[in-house]
This record gives C-alpha cells, structure tokens and sequence, in this order.
C-alpha cells in the first residue's frame, strides 16, 4: 500500500523499508499470509477472546465508558457543586485545556492513531522483540520530547508579566494551575499509548477503565478538599484538585504496565532510531500533528475568546460543564465503536480486503445512528432539567444554569456528526492516508474559528461555540464521506459479488446485498424518525411530573428526570422492535451468542 492509502502494489517494489538482518520484509504477500496464520491461531489457541467481534469489543468498551462517564459525570457534579461558575473554575478550565492539547496531540491522536496500524502489521510478523525495540524507543522520545515542551511551557508561563492581560488577578490563578497541571501529560501520553497497544492485542477493558480510574481518584480528592475544609481557600483548593489529576495520569500509566507485562512488551525507554516502525510512525503522524493541533489551538482559542468577547466571569466554566455533559453519550456512542472498529479496518487495509473495509465503515454508520440519534434528541429535550439537577447546586445561579442547558441542546447537534466523522478518520488512516482528513480538518477549523468569533457576540454568547461546532462537523463530515466515497468506489459491488465470508470474519463486514445497501438509508431515517418521537414521549413525562403535578426541588426534579429517560428507553427500545429494527435483532443475536 503506497503512502496515501490509494493503490496496493504487488511484487518486490512494494516491500517496506528495508528491516534488520534476520527480519522478513513487511510485503502485502507476507500480511495477507501472516493474517491467515493468526486467524488459525485465534481458533485454536484463543489468542483473541472467543466469540469476541468488534460489535462485541464496543460493547466492552461501551461498559468500561459507561462507568469512566458515570464516575465522570459524578466528579463534575461535585465541582459544580463545591465551586459554581466562579472565576477559580473559569482560570482551572483554561489551564487543564492546555495539558489536555498536548494529550490529544502525542497521546489519543497522532501517536496513537500513526502506531495502531503500525503495531498491527508487527503483530501479524509475531516479532515480540521488534515490537519491544518500537514501543521503548516510542516510550523515549515521548519521554525526552514531552518533558522538554513541559519545562519550555512552564518557562514561558512565569515570564509573561501578568500585566499584559485583561485580568491580571485571573492570569495568575491560570497560571499556577497550569504549573502543577502540565506534568500530567508526559504520563497521560504514555497510558495513550499503552492503551493502543493492548487494543492491537484485542485487550480493550483495561485501557477503557483506566478514565473511570482517573475519575475516581479525582473524586476521592474532591472528597478530601471537603473533608479537610479548603473550600474556605478555593484557590488552594484547586490546587490540589490541580494536583489530583497529574496523580491520576501517575496511576493510569502504572496500571497498564501489568496487562503489557503479561503479553511481554514491557520495555524500557530506548532510541532504537532506525527501527523501521519508527520511521514510519513519525512519517504517519506528521500531518495528522498538524491537523490535530491546529483543531487543539482552535479549542483553546475558543475558551479564550469566550473569557474575552462575554462579559463577567462564568461563561469558561458554563461552557466547560456543558462540554462535559455532553462528553458523556460521545464517549458511549463514536469513541466506543471506533476503539474498536480501528484494529480491524487497520486489518482490512493491510490484507487489501476494501470491500470488507466499506461494509464495516456502512454497517458501523447505521449503528452509530442508531445509538446517536437518541442519545443526542434525548439529551436535546431534557437539557435544562438535567443541567439544573447536576450543576444546580447552592453556588450556581439561575442564569448561569439556563446558559449552560442552552450550550448543551446546542452542542447535541454534533453528537452523530462528531460520531461519524471520528469512524471516517480512522478509515483514512488505516488506508495510511493522513493527509486528506489533515486538510479537510483545517478548512473545518477555519469555518469553526470564523462561526464562533460572529456567534459569541450574538445573544447566544458561550451557546455560539457550540453552534458553531454544529456548523464546522457538518462541513467536516460531507467533505469527508465525499473524498471516501471516491476512494473506495467499486467496493460495494465486489461486496455483493462475494459468495461467502469465512466463519472468523466480523460480522459486521459480512458482504452487501442490494435490499441490504437499500436499507442502510431506511434504517438511518427510521432511527431518527423514532428517535423524535422519542424525545417528544420524555420530555413531556418530565415536565407533566415536575410542573402539572406541583412538584419543587432537587429531588423531585431527579425523579422527573429518572422517570423522562425511563419513558426514552422504553419507547425508543419499543418501537424500534415494533418496527423490526435490523440493529435490534442484531444486538439480540449478539447476546445470544455470547451466552452461548
């Protein structure tokens, strides 16, 4: 496969890079062959879980998110609770924005997606001391680079004199949490890619659950700040939440050595630089860096012009719960099934298989609406009721909470979008085309950039960003399927062409038939035709017990609440089988089979 993903060449030409002595040449022959002796060896050997499909693996990442969201969504719900939308939040959002840029840059980004492919390819050669030699000299450099920047940064930070900004008094607060903050990254970034490689050997709990253990060690230090009475000291109170995150990172890094250990790729740092999986990692992720940090800039710049362009201080920490709330279903809905769809379209690739390829990119799109449509109509419908029973706490205004609930009706337009897109990227990857998602990445940011400049001096002031995330995912999106179905055009028929599939195939890259390419649109259509219905049924549940049956109070609002998202499910889940829903049966036969 050449470099931008289009063409497979066959003979001597297309071999690798030249490997070290003793090593076999990385040709598509050798992986189509070496494919076939692992698939043998998953039977026989169990070296993959058995009965285990990708349906399957998001599922168990869906659970593991699933509890990271819900301890998530209780530490927000604490924060919210124990410092409003003050100005300590406001500065403490700013700064974890930063660590957070570098993680998506060298941890889940460009690193991880430039490796998984890369990792594949040396798992299928079943080399476990090339693979060491990659993963120490990988560790190394983040070590050595990421360590560098964190110094470089800090540096810079102490150096500007508070003065130079609008809020000097706000300036230093965001200045000492990033000082504690930054470290945080080298370790987040190493986890990021140990999880990749445990997800290359089909290992997708422990990497899910290491966000819910993160979770849970940033509550217990909340619990602590309580406990020990620092909320008379909020700056200082922040500080050592400051502190329990990069205490998280520390964890979530030592946790995942124990599952590496066992599969013998533990390895200390190393600079084996002319490991060809090396090369070719950094070759992957140089534009993919690009991208993803114009996108991270963009999202920084976002929160500053938020703090500068609206008035008084909580539109940062407004904005931020929103996000977080809204982070929960995205992390259930695209992150899950894209975890685990990657490895697999990465093998699709490499054997050359595009019309397998193109039935699990079609099939995975029906699923995530399936799931999307609902998730984001439903957490549309009952924005405000849910923002005001989670962050409605004693330091939280009225007015803050309605702005807030706005960003989050807002900010479910993405939901599917958001969705989509991150399952086409990994695509674009795994067919080792960085580029073309890089440049459609930044025409979407420069649309996004321009949106939210106009909209955040509108009356939708914070709510604007979310609009005009909206506005730049549809661009994204159309752009993206444009450019794909370009790419894989053809694959459809020779889908439909295939006579059989062999049993170890993924189910959902079983070949396409007509009536069953016909009916990938009905089911999108029918998905959010029954997901409307849906939202309408909750909604009205909600407001009928909190407001014509005279019921006040938190506690009520969360048994309206309970009772709405009850009333979701049930008529959601019920019409879907009513209308015979082929993701249902899908979901059931799935169940049965893993009890068998």
């Amino acid at each position: 496969m050449g470099d931008d993903g289009a063409t497979v060449e066959h003979g001597p030409g297309a071999a690798e890079a030249a490997q070290p002595a003793g090593e076999a040449a990385l040709t598509p022959e050798g992986i189509a062959a070496d494919s076939v002796r692992i698939e043998e060896e998953r039977r026989v050997l169990s070296i993959e879980s058995p009965g285990r499909s990708v349906i399957g693996s998001a599922i168990v990442v869906s659970g593991a998110t699933l509890v990271s969201r819900l301890l998530g969504l209780a530490r927000d719900v604490m924060m919210a609770a124990m410092f409003g939308f003050s100005r300590e939040m406001d500065a403490f959002f700013i700064a974890f924005t930063v660590p957070n840029l570098f993680r998506k840059l060298f941890g889940e980004g460009a690193l991880s997606s430039a490796t998984i492919p890369v990792l594949t390819r040396y798992r299928l050669r079943g080399d476990p001391a090339a693979t060491r030699r990659l993963l120490g000299t990988l560790a190394g450099l983040l070590v050595l680079g990421l360590g560098a920047v964190t110094v470089l940064v800090i540096g810079i930070v102490w150096l500007l004199p508070p003065a130079w900004f609008h809020d000097p008094g706000k300036y230093e607060l965001f200045r000492d949490y990033l000082t504690v903050l930054l470290p945080y990254v080298v370790f987040i970034c190493l986890a990021a890619l140990q999880a990749g490689t445990l997800n290359c050997w089909s290992r997708f709990g422990m990497p899910a659950l290491m966000p819910a253990l993160a979770n849970l060690v940033w509550i217990l230090v909340l619990v602590y700040i309580w406990q020990a009475g620092l909320l008379s000291q909020p700056h200082t109170a922040v500080l050592v939440v400051a502190a329990g995150v990069l205490l998280s990172g520390v964890i979530q890094w030592g946790f995942q050595l124990i599952p590496l250990a066992k599969l013998k790729l533990v390895s200390g740092p190393k600079l084996a630089l002319r490991e060809p999986g090396i090369r070719e990692t950094f070759k992957a992720m140089a534009p993919m860096l690009f991208a993803l940090a114009v996108f991270q800039v963009n999202t920084f710049m976002d929160q500053l012009l938020a703090e500068l362009l609206i008035a008084g201080d909580g539109a940062v920490s407004s904005y931020s719960y929103a996000s977080r709330l809204f982070q929960f279903p995205l992390g259930l809905v695209g992150v899950a099934l894209g975890t685990a769809m990657f490895p697999l379209m990465s093998r699709f690739a490499a054997r050359n298989e595009l019309e397998k390829l193109t039935a699990s990119l079609l099939n995975s799109t029906r699923l995530i609406a399936f799931i999307a449509f609902p998730a984001a109509l439903g957490l549309a419908a009952l924005a405000y009721p849910i923002t005001e029973l989670l962050f409605g706490g004693a330091r939280s205004e009225p007015e803050m909470l309605r702005r807030s609930a706005l960003v989050v009706a807002l900010l479910c337009i993405s939901l599917p979008l958001v969705s989509v897109i991150s399952l086409l990227t990994k695509a674009f990857y795994a067919l080792r085309d960085y580029r073309t998602p890089t440049r459609i990445a930044l025409l979407a940011v420069i649309v996004n950039l321009v949106a939210n400049l106009i909209l955040l001096q509108t009356s939708l002031r914070e709510a604007g960003l979310a609009l005009g995330t909206a506005i730049s995912g549809l661009l994204n999106l159309a752009l993206l399927m444009l450019v794909l179905r370009n790419r894989l055009k053809g694959t459809i028929l020779e889908s439909m062409r295939a006579a059989a599939i062999p049993p170890a195939s993924e189910r959902l890259a079983q070949p396409l038939t007509p009536s069953t390419l016909r009916g990938i649109p009905v089911s999108i259509l029918r998905s959010l035709l029954v997901a409307c219905v849906m939202a309408a049924g909750a909604w009205l549940v909600q407001n009928a017990l909190y407001l014509e049956f005279g019921l006040s109070g938190r506690g009520s609002r969360a048994l309206a609440v309970s009772a709405a998202v009850l009333a979701g499910v049930v008529i959601y889940a019920g019409l879907s089988m009513l209308l015979r829903a082929q993701e249902v049966q899908q979901i059931l036969t799935l169940r049965k089979r893993r009890a068998a």
